[in-house]
C-alpha cells in the first residue's frame, strides 16, 4: 500500500497542499486584522483547507501531473521516466510554493506595519463619548438611576483596550448644551470618533434600552438596537451592548478583554439600588452629601455582603473623606479593609485594584505595593481617569516628572472637561517651571466654570506668577482663591506671605490655623508655615500629630525650604516614610 502511494505522489502532493496552506494562513493572519475582520475569517478559513486536505488526498490518488497536464492515473502507462518527471515537478511546486509565499508575507508584513525595525505597529485608538442616557419621567430622585446606567455602559466599554471612553463627568457638558463657539469644547468634541446616546425605561424590576451608535452629535444613527433585562441580570446587559457597540465599531475585542464580560454575577435588585445611590452621593461634592453616600453603601453591603463592587466604591469613598480637612482617624485603615475585600471577591475589578493604589499612595506607604495596584488597575481598565490622576502624584512624589505629567494628560483627555483635571495638570507643570503652559491650563480650568473666579486654577496661577517674581500679582490671586475657598488659605496664601516677608499678614493666618482643632490637616500646614518662618522646631513638632493627612509624604518635594532638606530630622521623617532621600525633581523637556 506505502509503495503504490508512493507511486502516485499522494504523499508528496500533500505536502505540496499543506505547504501552500500554511502560506496562505499566514497572509491571511496578517492582512485580515488590518481590516478588523472578525476571528471567525480566519477559523473558517482553516477548516475549510482541512476539509479540502482530505478530497486533496482523494484527487492525488486517482489523478496525476504529468507532461499533457492532469490526467487520470493509468497503471498500465506509468513508466519509471513518467513517475521522475511528476517528482520534479512536485519539488518545483513545493520549493516555489514556499518562495513565494515567503516573499509575500514579508512584503504584507511590511506593508501592514509589523515589527520590520523593531517598532511594533500600534493598535488604533478609538475615541468615544456615551451621553448620559435618557430616563423617561426622571426627576431629582431618580438621577441615581440614571448616570448609575451610564456609567455601567461606560464601564464596560471601558475594558476594551482600544477604546477611549470619556468620563462621564465630562459628557455630561455635552448633553446639557453649551457655546458651540468655546474651543475647548469644540476641539475635544472634533478628537471623538464615536458618540452613544439612548434611553432606558423601566417596568417594575424589566430595564428596556434603545441604544444608538452616531458618528458625530447631531447625525442620526449609523446602528441601533433594543435591549430588554431584569435588573437583577444588569451587569450582563451592560457587557452585551458594549460587545455590541464594540464590532459595530470595528473593534475585535481581545481574548483577555472579552474575558471581563464572562461570569458576571447577578446583582439584588433592592442592593444594587442602595449602591447605585451611593454612588451618586459620592459623586458630588459637598461632605454632608458623601456622608449621605456612605450610609447608602453600607447598606448595600448589608443586604448583599459578597458585592466586589460594593466594596470598591466604599474604599474609593473612604479614600475621599481621608483627602478632607478634617477626616475621621479610621478612614484610611477601613479603605484598606474594603479595597482587599473587593479584590477577594473579584480579582478582576479594576476599582479594587485602584482603590488599593490610592490607600498605599496616601496611607499605607507601601510603594511598591502601590505601584503595582496602579497598573493592574489600568491593565483591567485603561480608562479610569482618577486612577491616572492618582497615579500623576504618586509619580511626582519620586520626581518621576516626565512619566507624572504624561499621565496627568491622559487623566485630562479621559476627562476633558472637569476642572480639577487641568486645573492640578497646572501645578505639575509649575514644579518642573513650565510657567506658560501651566497658565494655560489654569485659564481652561476657568473656562469650566459658570464664573471665571474658580479657585483651585487661581491658586495655582496665583503660584506661577510668584515663581515667576511676580510677587504681588500672585498674592492677589491666592487672596481671591482663599475668598471662594477658605481652605487655600492655609495651603497656599499663608505660606507664600511667610516665604515673601509678608509676615504680619502671614502669621495672622497662622495664629488662625492653630485656634483650630487639631488634625492631620492643620498640623501639616503649621509645620510648613513654621518653615518658612525659619522655626524648624515647632514645624517637627507640629508633624509629631500622629494622624496625618494624605498629602504629608509630599513634603518630600514641595512645601518646605530647601535648607529644611538637609535637617536630619526632616531626614528621618522621610525615611520613616520608606520614600528615599530628597533629590531634585527627573524632568527632561520633551
Amino acid at each position: 500500500m506505502i509503495s503504490e502511494l508512493k507511486r502516485r505522489h499522494v504523499f508528496k502532493s500533500t505536502i505540496a497542499y499543506l505547504a501552500i496552506s500554511w502560506i496562505v494562513i499566514q497572509i491571511a493572519s496578517t492582512i485580515l486584522p488590518t481590516f478588523d475582520a472578525p476571528d471567525y475569517i480566519l477559523q473558517g478559513l482553516i477548516y475549510f483547507l482541512a476539509v479540502g486536505l482530505i478530497f486533496w488526498i482523494g484527487f492525488s490518488w486517482m489523478y496525476d501531473l504529468t507532461a499533457k497536464g492532469i490526467q487520470k492515473t493509468d497503471d498500465a502507462e506509468i513508466s519509471e521516466e513518467s513517475i521522475k518527471l511528476t517528482n520534479q515537478r512536485l519539488n518545483k511546486v513545493i520549493a516555489g510554493s514556499i518562495s513565494i509565499g515567503v516573499l509575500l508575507l514579508l512584503g504584507i508584513s511590511f506593508w501592514a506595519g509589523s515589527n520590520w525595525n523593531g517598532h511594533p505597529a500600534l493598535p488604533e485608538i478609538k475615541k468615544v463619548a456615551v451621553i448620559p442616557l435618557a430616563l423617561s419621567a426622571v426627576n431629582e430622585e431618580e438621577v441615581y438611576f440614571q448616570t448609575g446606567m451610564t456609567q455601567a455602559l461606560i464601564d464596560e466599554l471601558s475594558k476594551v483596550d482600544q477604546l477611549m471612553v470619556i468620563n462621564q463627568r465630562s459628557t455630561k457638558v455635552l448633553s446639557a448644551g453649551f457655546d458651540d463657539n468655546n474651543s475647548l469644547i469644540s476641539n475635544v468634541i472634533k478628537g471623538i470618533d464615536y458618540f452613544i446616546d439612548g434611553n432606558i425605561t423601566r417596568e417594575l424590576n424589566t430595564i428596556n434600552v434603545q441604544i444608538a451608535l452616531k458618528s458625530s452629535l447631531e447625525a442620526g444613527p449609523i446602528w441601533q438596537k433594543s435591549y430588554s433585562k431584569d435588573l437583577s441580570e444588569v451587569r450582563v446587559l451592560w457587557a452585551n451592548v458594549a460587545a455590541d457597540l464594540a464590532r459595530q465599531m470595528g473593534i475585535v475585542v481581545k481574548p483577555e478583554d472579552a474575558v471581563l464580560w464572562s461570569g458576571l454575577r447577578p446583582v439584588k435588585p433592592d442592593a444594587y439600588e442602595l449602591y447605585l445611590k451611593g454612588k451618586h452621593y459620592m459623586n458630588k461634592s459637598m461632605p454632608a452629601d458623601w456622608q449621605r453616600g456612605l450610609v447608602y453603601l453600607q447598606e448595600a453591603l448589608d443586604k448583599n455582603p459578597a458585592d466586589a463592587y460594593t466594596y470598591a466604591w466604599l474604599a474609593e469613598a473612604y479614600i475621599t473623606l481621608g483627602h478632607g480637612p478634617n477626616p475621621p482617624p479610621d478612614v484610611f485603615p477601613k479603605a484598606l479593609a474594603a479595597s482587599q475585600r473587593a479584590i477577594q471577591l473579584d480579582s478582576t475589578l479594576a476599582l479594587g485594584w485602584a482603590t488599593l493604589s490610592h490607600y498605599h499612595t496616601y496611607f499605607g506607604k507601601d510603594w511598591a505595593m502601590a505601584e503595582y495596584a496602579f497598573d493592574r488597575a489600568n491593565a483591567l481598565n485603561p480608562n479610569l481617569a482618577y486612577n491616572h490622576f492618582h497615579r500623576a502624584w504618586f509619580l511626582a512624589l519620586f520626581g518621576r516628572m516626565n512619566e507624572a505629567i504624561e499621565e496627568h494628560k491622559l487623566a485630562q483627555e479621559l476627562d476633558p472637561f472637569t476642572p480639577d483635571q487641568t486645573a492640578w495638570l497646572g501645578e505639575l507643570y509649575r514644579w518642573v517651571g513650565m510657567y506658560d503652559e501651566g497658565i494655560i491650563q489654569t485659564e481652561k480650568a476657568s473656562l469650566m466654570e459658570d464664573d471665571l473666579n474658580y479657585a483651585l486654577g487661581m491658586l495655582i496661577r496665583g503660584s506661577i506668577f510668584i515663581d515667576q517674581g511676580k510677587v504681588e500679582e500672585g498674592l492677589e490671586l491666592l487672596r481671591q482663591s482663599s475668598q471662594i475657598n477658605p481652605g487655600w488659605k492655609y495651603v497656599g496664601l499663608g505660606p507664600a506671605l511667610l516665604q515673601h516677608g509678608f509676615i504680619k499678614e502671614g502669621k495672622a493666618i497662622l495664629n488662625e490655623l492653630e485656634a483650630m482643632p487639631k488634625s492631620g490637616f492643620s498640623t501639616l500646614f503649621i509645620g510648613i508655615m513654621y518653615a518658612h518662618l525659619g522655626d524648624f522646631d515647632k514645624s517637627f513638632e507640629a508633624w509629631n500629630y500622629e494622624n496625618k493627612h494624605a498629602w504629608f509624604p509630599w513634603i518630600r518635594v514641595l512645601f518646605v525650604p530647601d535648607e529644611m532638606r538637609r535637617d536630619p530630622r526632616f531626614l528621618k521623617i522621610i525615611r520613616d516614610m520608606n520614600l528615599p532621600d530628597p533629590a531634585p525633581l527627573l524632568y527632561k523637556p520633551l
